[in-house]
């Protein structure tokens, strides 16, 4: 990841240096077993007939690794990472923002759980506006502008208002490793001119909190499926 913003731009900064609760050392068995990030998407596109491997997700290593940890699977590999939370903070606008980092320092950055913002994934999302999305997480659904800052491979980047649609799918209880969670689940659909992507989301329904979600990280990187396996 090379660069980043975060809402309008104007926080970025301020996340970077107000980040806690994470450090790189000490972050246990399950970390340390998944491929990168990155690294899985280059390695696959080099040689696309590679062995997908994966590695099962125990209670046992869950134990073993401290702290917070998320579960990435780009949909261009198969292949998964664990993130660890490096940063958290709030402003003011609704959401906390929470910043992931994985084992090739690649970086998500999440807004409640919606992807506002990457860095190193190639194409990055330096902003996304999130107040949109969730808004429509009120058991109602909604809709409305979502303003996308993406960068080009040349260091260039674009600004694109998205038309964005939130619908309630209803109650779904999901698996995340042994447990079992009650959720709601969500489809937003999003559109400027040719480009379209559909991101999906799964918020438990005691406490708000996002527990799987399968989100588009830009028109390079393309899907990733995302679960937090740990708070």
């Amino acid at each position: 990841m090379n660069r980043f913003s975060l809402g309008l731009g104007l926080i970025a900064a301020a996340v970077l240096a107000g980040c806690s609760g994470g450090s790189d050392a000490n972050q246990g068995d399950l970390v340390s077993v998944g491929s990168s990030l990155v690294g899985a998407v280059r390695a696959t596109a080099a040689k696309p007939d590679q062995t997908r491997g994966r590695v099962t997700v125990t209670r046992k290593l869950l134990d073993e690794t401290p702290g917070e940890v998320l579960q990435v699977v780009p949909d261009s590999t198969g292949l998964q990472d664990f993130l660890f939370l490096v940063g958290r903070r709030t402003d003011d606008t609704p959401g906390q923002i929470e910043v992931w980092k994985s084992t090739d320092n690649a970086q998500l950055i999440l807004r409640d759980g919606v992807l506002v913002g990457s860095k190193g994934l190639g194409g990055d999302i330096r902003s996304a506006q999130a107040q949109t999305t969730l808004a429509g997480f009120d058991g109602v659904g909604g809709g409305g502008e979502r303003l996308f800052t993406v960068a080009r491979l040349d260091g260039t980047a674009d600004a694109i208002a998205f038309s964005c649609d939130v619908d309630q799918l209803g109650r779904e209880v999901i698996q995340i490793v042994d447990q079992r969670v009650s959720t709601y689940h969500l489809r937003e659909t999003c559109q400027h001119g040719q480009t379209r992507f559909t991101n999906e989301y799964w918020v438990e329904t005691n406490g708000g909190r996002m527990r799987r979600s399968r989100q588009w990280g830009g028109p390079v990187f393309g899907y990733m499926s995302i679960e937090r396996l740990k708070n």
